[in-house]
């Protein structure tokens, strides 16, 4: 591992906490984790033919 300073376009902190999404929007996932990362891959090989 290589430390680095901040990089343009770092970002300082993430979350994947949706609750103010739900809140505005009424929006709740429906697709677990594990069956969207399948579905991602599954696709990805498909466009790039790999």
């Amino acid at each position: 591992m290589n430390m680095m300073p901040v990089q343009d376009g770092d970002v300082a902190r993430t979350e994947a906490d949706i609750t103010e999404t739900q809140a505005l929007l009424g929006y709740s996932q429906s697709t677990p984790i594990d069956t969207g990362v399948r579905r991602f891959v599954d696709w990805y090989r498909e466009f790039y033919q790999v």
